[in-house]
């Protein structure tokens, strides 16, 4: 995959990660076998809670910056942090946002489209380019919004979405203590939040761990066995260990920049979302996301992960 390569976005984090020195070794390559496959129509709406719209700084620090490369093929461990004090949560300020009938989607007016992709923008949801065209990209990230606030999960953008985006307030951490740069993956709502600074930096969909049952053979581990397990994504506290740049190759299929936090499980793209649990354990993330993913983590982030069951193992059976 050919992947575009301007300059990096603004933000020191960010910057210092293109600079980051190879690491790992070839005895993890066989980690990546765990998780690789696997409202209103009619209404009216008026949006005008309040003029000025947000900060623009917020803006210029916005999640789409996914279009960065990083020029290593594994992440190294990055300095501790060293904030002592953990900043209030910010929220963003309330934005007028242009009326429309019935619901936004593919062919909507372009002008109208581009205003709601800018505050998509701004909240730290990834819509793609501004660019007035509803893709697939924009549905993500309005499926984003819909799985926060338990609206129908239909990417279509409508009334009660366009409500709650020009009022949005960020929701109360799930790990309210936690340190300042960590990611929080929410099995329940489908959802993964990196958080930097204590600041939500990103905010997008996530396809989980499906409860399936399903087995591999896998000539990496153990070419005499027959492998069986549950998709689950466990919950805990984990860290970033690894990142494998581009398509990292699994006898379960292929997985895309996978940063993985627990054994065989990562944050990694996937051409397929779904807006339910989907996958053998890892956390799929849209594609255009995942381009430029690695410069928003580093190895020893910490991870956690909310709502989800403890692995288990059914059975390891020679053939």
């Amino acid at each position: 995959m050919t992947t575009i390569t301007p300059d990096p976005p603004p933000g020191s984090r960010r910057d210092r990660r293109q600079s980051r020195a190879a690491t790992g070794s070839n005895r993890n390559k066989f980690v990546a076998i765990a998780c690789a496959v696997v409202l209103g129509a009619g209404v009216a709406v008026g949006i005008g809670v309040a003029a000025g719209g947000a900060d623009r700084q917020d803006a210029a620090d916005a999640a789409p910056a996914r279009h960065t490369e990083v020029s290593t093929t594994t992440a190294s461990t990055a300095p501790p942090t060293t904030t002592t004090t953990v900043p209030a949560l910010r929220q963003p300020s309330p934005w007028t946002l242009p009326s429309f009938s019935g619901t936004l989607g593919p062919g909507s007016d372009p002008a109208i489209v581009r205003a709601y992709q800018h505050r998509l923008v701004d909240l730290r949801f990834d819509p793609g380019h501004e660019d007035g065209n509803y893709g697939q990209e924009t549905q993500y990230a309005v499926q984003t919004v819909q799985k926060l606030f338990g609206l129908p999960i239909t990417g279509r953008l409508g009334s009660q979405e366009a409500l709650a985006l020009a009022a949005f307030q960020y929701p109360a951490p799930l790990q309210p203590n936690g340190e300042v740069n960590r990611t929080e993956i929410d099995i329940t709502k489908q959802v993964l939040t990196v958080y930097e600074n204590n600041q939500p930096r990103l905010i997008t969909t996530t396809s989980t761990g499906s409860g399936q049952h399903y087995c591999y053979n896998s000539p990496r581990v153990n070419p005499t066995r027959h492998i069986c397990e549950v998709a689950t994504t466990p919950s805990g506290r984990f860290a970033y260990t690894r990142w494998v740049k581009g398509w990292d190759k699994s006898p379960l299929g292929q997985l895309y920049q996978p940063y993985y936090f627990n054994g065989g499980i990562a944050v990694h793209g996937y051409t397929d979302v779904p807006t339910r649990p989907a996958s053998h354990g890892c956390a799929r993330i849209p594609m255009h996301i995942a381009q430029y993913y690695p410069l928003l983590v580093h190895v020893g982030d910490p991870v956690y992960v909310f709502g989800g069951q403890p692995a288990q193992i059914l059975s390891s059976n020679a053939i």
